[in-house]
């Protein structure tokens, strides 16, 4: 925690997740990060703002199944389509 507690100018935040302040400020703006405004002043929660950026985190495994995962394939092969209507 830092010496405030924990609240970060938005300078700090920025250098903290290695972003421009430009992007830092458009999602303040579309209230996409968390954020506290005091007046004209904007402040972040340190720890609010690294457990956010963990949801962006991806395992390098791309988009494809997961190792391991087994895709269900239907007895008897393909399976026909049937029509809509």
């Amino acid at each position: 925690m830092t010496e405030h507690g924990g609240w970060l100018t938005i300078d700090e935040a920025a250098a903290l997740i290695r972003v421009p302040k430009s992007w830092l400020y458009e999602r303040t703006r579309t209230n996409t990060v968390p954020h506290v405004k005091l007046g004209k002043y904007l402040r972040f929660d340190r720890d609010e703002l690294v457990a956010w950026t963990r949801q962006f985190r991806r395992d390098g495994r791309g988009r494809g199944p997961h190792v391991g995962h087994v895709a269900q394939v239907p007895r008897g092969g393909r399976s026909k389509q049937q029509p809509v209507g």
